[in-house]
């Protein structure tokens, strides 16, 4: 524990993360100050959906008129009159054949998407019976107010969360390399296993400081963004939508998700990504002595699955692209559609979730064996 402690003060009393950190939420605060737009009438409907319920049927359209008339208003309830039940009669078919067409150069993707589909078809019947489309969200600014929330402002906290996770981490690995004390520290067997203590202490204070990076930046924006009317409403809501290769589908969820519920479910998957990041810098750092030769190859191998996977894709091999999108930069990409159908980028139910977990286990097994070699190369 006092290893463990001391390694901790390390990091927490290093000055550059305190600075990256106060740029990050800074640029995050220039973010959500460039986008207000929309924000009254989302305040607003949160407001009538808080005094008059989520759910849109005549009592709400009723109590909606009953109330102060203002320009806002008179658009929400132009908008909640024209509603009506999407899921009755929605037709997957022609999104299934879309996508099977798109990946035939692959039969066994094709496969694989027409049983996704088919799976997708008994979420559409079940929403249909519990009238999610129907509940108002935040009327007809939803899409651009979640897709800025979970595109825009949740992805950039993912990505600095990880960047952190992964300077923290090689910072600690390095530690003794970049102080040229290695020798010293690494000479003796309680030495050799301080690399497992440190990459500990930095998993756990990189998930912290993605949790900070988050609480402070979602508090901002909720403080100016009045959500207090929209927590329970279904992000399966008429109102919401997903575009992917210019076809515009409903977001269709693998299981109930309420505002809450799928922005805890975003953030926890989140905080996932950012272990796994550390776990691919740990990878680095331990089998490379050299700490700016392993920031460079930890680089790499963030930046060229990307590439890797856009040229699978142009090149029509769908089954390489779908097992290169396990990796976490892939996984980031994608955070504003997870939990959903996911288009093309998605070939079974809850790809995102199997994907990490995947790359998790397969990071960590890598890891463990890259552990077990430091343990007896000669460091001379």
């Amino acid at each position: 524990m006092r290893l463990a402690a001391y390694e901790g003060r390390k990091l927490l009393t290093l000055p550059v993360l305190w600075v990256f950190l106060a740029l990050c939420l800074a640029f995050n605060g220039l973010l959500i100050g460039t986008n207000l737009d929309g924000r009254d009438f989302l305040n607003e409907t949160s407001s009538a959906a808080r005094v008059l319920g989520q759910r849109v049927d005549e009592g709400f359209s009723a109590g909606l008129a009953q109330r102060p008339a203002t320009e806002n208003r008179a658009v929400l309830q132009e908008a909640v009159q024209g509603m009506t039940n999407l899921y009755q009669d929605y037709d997957l078919t022609p999104l299934s054949d879309f996508y099977q067409d798109y990946v035939k150069n692959s039969p066994l993707a094709a496969r694989a998407m027409a049983q996704k589909y088919d799976r997708l078809a008994q979420r559409v019947d079940h929403l249909a019976q519990t009238g999610a489309d129907m509940d108002l969200y935040a009327g007809p600014v939803t899409y651009k107010s979640h897709q800025f929330l979970f595109r825009t402002l949740l992805r950039a906290v993912m990505g600095e969360g990880a960047i952190l996770g992964m300077l923290a981490t090689l910072y600690l690995l390095g530690y003794e390399n970049l102080h040229r004390t290695e020798s010293m520290a690494y000479t003796t067997r309680t030495g050799r296993r301080l690399l497992g203590r440190k990459l500990g202490v930095a998993v756990v204070l990189s998930l912290a400081l993605y949790l900070l990076l988050a609480l402070v930046t979602l508090g901002v924006y909720f403080a100016l963004w009045d959500y207090s009317g929209l927590w329970r409403a279904s992000v399966s809501s008429q109102f919401n939508y997903l575009v992917d290769l210019l076809i515009q589908r409903p977001f269709l969820t693998w299981t109930d998700f309420t505002l809450a519920g799928y922005l805890a479910a975003v953030l926890a998957l989140g905080g996932g990504v950012t272990g796994a990041c550390c776990l691919l810098a740990a990878l680095c750092g331990s089998l490379i002595r050299n700490t700016y030769l392993a920031a460079l190859a930890l680089m790499l191998l963030c930046l060229l699955p990307l590439a890797g996977a856009a040229a699978c894709a142009q090149g029509g091999l769908w089954m390489a692209f779908y097992l290169i999108s396990i990796h976490p930069a892939c996984l980031w990409l994608s955070c504003n559609a997870w939990f959903t159908e996911l288009g093309l980028n998605a070939l079974v139910p809850w790809q995102e979730t199997l994907g990490l977990t995947l790359a998790l286990l397969l990071l960590a097994a890598a890891l463990w064996l890259a552990l077990r070699h430091f343990q007896r190369k000669d460091m001379v």
